[in-house]
């Protein structure tokens, strides 16, 4: 586009240095024959009034000769001077204007040059803005994907340390079944505080702090799970339900229903029951298993997966 103004630039020098100098050439050459006639005018005057002298003339005689003189030969000569000189001024006016026209004509062609280079810009503009667009858009797939292998990485270390838990209890003296021993250990812990105290919430909270192995075995075991199931759930992951159902895949049916009655008692966090809620933990708890069938009623339906009971 550059080289492009320069051409057009240096095509309009041209043209005009060449009409400059055609006109020049022109009003000289009108010009110089003007001042030729005017000049030849005052030489025949001169020879008419040397004719005139030399042949002794009278002086009323010599004015009548002189005037017809000039004006006869004389005043034609001046006439056709004057008649060039207003072909000449004419002339020049009339080029004069087919260059202002070609002037306007230029800068016309100008602005239109203008105008295109107005409109390449604007374009680049786009396609560089478009380029921004494309690129921000991938370094937010980037940074999306390397957020999502860090979340992931996190998330899979704290999901083999419950393993590694699980594996540790099942290496005590209660072996594979230990989720349901210790459940059963719990339900009688609960019947023989029922006895004591009716009060279902109380009953629950104190059932769950005096069962039997309750230290040896759940603390640490629920402790990592509840930050397993808090560091989903503040994390900017999007799908954050398919992290959490990985969780529940893990636990059994004796360990959802411990789970239970851990979140229900004063030892978890406050929003544990809130987790259990949202991210649906005991879907697919038979909740005939639970010490009393009221129990459930602790739990939204959603906890269960289930929109009522």
């Amino acid at each position: 586009m550059n080289d492009q103004t320069d051409i057009d630039e240096t095509f309009e020098d041209v043209n005009i240095k060449n009409y400059n100098h055609i006109e020049i050439e022109e009003k000289d050459k009108y010009l110089k024959f003007s001042n030729y006639l005017i000049y030849g005018g005052l030489v025949l005057i001169f020879v008419g009034l040397f004719v005139e002298f030399t042949f002794n003339k009278s002086n009323i005689e010599l004015l009548g000769y002189l005037g017809e003189y000039v004006g006869g030969v004389v005043g034609s000569f001046w006439t056709l001077a004057g008649v060039l000189l207003f072909y000449s001024a004419l002339n020049r006016q009339g080029k004069e204007f087919l260059l202002q026209r070609e002037q306007l004509e230029l800068q016309r062609y100008e602005l239109s040059q203008q105008r295109e280079e107005l409109k390449l810009q604007r374009y680049e503009t786009e396609l560089q803005r478009k380029e921004f667009e494309r690129q921000t858009e991938q370094l937010k797939e980037q940074n999306l994907t390397l957020s999502i292998q860090k979340f992931e990485n996190t998330f899979f270390q704290l999901l083999g340390l419950h393993n590694e838990i699980v594996n540790s209890n099942e290496s005590r003296d209660l072996a594979k079944d230990w989720a349901k021993k210790l459940y059963l250990r719990f339900i009688g812990k609960y019947q023989r505080l029922l006895e004591e105290n009716s009060n279902q919430k109380e009953l629950i909270n104190e059932s769950y702090k005096l069962f039997p192995k309750r230290l040896e075995y759940l603390d640490r075991y629920f402790n990592n799970l509840y930050y397993l199931l808090e560091f989903i759930h503040k994390s900017r992951i999007e799908d954050k339900s398919f992290y959490t159902s990985i969780v529940r895949a893990q636990l059994n049916v004796y360990e959802q229903l411990l789970f239970f009655y851990f979140a229900n008692s004063e030892l978890s966090p406050n929003n544990t029951i809130y987790l259990i809620e949202e991210y649906e933990l005991l879907k697919g708890l038979p909740i005939e298993e639970l010490i009393d069938s009221t129990h459930k009623t602790y739990l939204n339906p959603k906890g269960f997966g289930v929109s009522s009971f």
